[in-house]
């Protein structure tokens, strides 16, 4: 029988999230290709912990979710109320299908997408290649691990800042400015590539450090002791580590997110080769 209670109002948006928090319970649980569709009825398998509606749960989510709690003994009581949860949150997922939610509402398309890179992709986050594969895929990558090592710049300083402002608009849109008394060239300079460790001492290590990720040909300005830099790169000299041992991390985060971009691409691929998909010109 259904019921009514005055003076209370289904907040949607509430329920939206909290079928969205379901929906990712349930998901992150069950893990790809952990809740599989029933063949027949009957007595449940002996690898699987529940039915819900047409839909097993392996025990093997059951028992993933149990080490989560961090508890080996449990009461049984606290067992059975697991597997309830698993239910509940089945049981959402379910009814977050039928209401079209993985459809329309984003929360929910989030936490699937979420879910399902995360599971495709884990085998990439625990890769932990030997020294010999880092050093190739470094040697291969070499563009990855450069850095500017030297520049060349040209600056100009002065104490007021809608002055460096229309200098800067003046070199981006004709290539020149004219410094006067209120604008003047920093000294020191030179017109050549100097070591970015000797440009820190002219610009700072933080306008040296922005300058060096600037294109060649830009200009910025920068504030810095009270006044204002305009900066232009005129070339940069870019190095490249060949060395793996100084950045072997860095080098292996990178390793394991390329593998992880590999191996996503190649799951959507298939999706794609067993997919009927058309889409409209743009």
């Amino acid at each position: 029988m259904n019921r009514t209670f005055p003076g209370k109002k289904m907040n949607k948006q509430a329920d939206i999230r909290w079928l969205a928090v379901g929906a990712l319970a349930g998901l992150v649980a069950a893990g790809i290709g952990i809740l599989r569709q029933a063949t027949a009825d009957g007595d449940l398998p002996a690898d699987v912990i529940a039915s819900v509606n047409d839909t097993m749960i392996g025990r093997e989510v059951y028992e993933r979710a149990l080490a989560r709690l961090g508890a080996r003994d449990l009461s049984h009581n606290d067992r059975g109320r697991m597997i309830e949860r698993l239910v509940d949150d089945e049981l959402l997922v379910q009814r977050g299908v039928e209401l079209g939610m993985t459809q329309s509402d984003t929360e929910v398309r989030a936490a699937i997408v979420n879910s399902l890179v995360a599971s495709i992709t884990a085998e990439a986050d625990a890769a932990n290649p030997d020294d010999d594969t880092l050093q190739a895929y470094l040697d291969d990558n070499a563009e990855r691990f450069s850095y500017t090592s030297g520049l060349q710049v040209e600056a100009w300083q002065t104490d007021i800042e809608p002055l460096a402002q229309s200098f800067v608009s003046s070199l981006r849109e004709t290539g020149d400015a004219a410094a006067n008394d209120d604008i003047q060239a920093m000294p020191g300079l030179g017109d050549e590539l100097l070591p970015v460790e000797e440009l820190r001492d002219h610009l700072g290590p933080a306008i040296t450090a922005a300058a060096a990720e600037m294109p060649d040909g830009s200009s910025a300005v920068f504030a810095r002791r009270g006044r204002w830099l305009v900066v232009r790169v005129v070339a940069k000299e870019r190095s490249y580590v060949s060395d793996l041992g100084p950045i072997r991390n860095r080098v292996l985060l990178d390793y394991r997110r390329h593998l992880a971009d590999t191996m996503l691409r190649d799951y959507l691929d298939g999706l794609r080769d067993r997919a009927d998909i058309r889409v409209a010109a743009p």
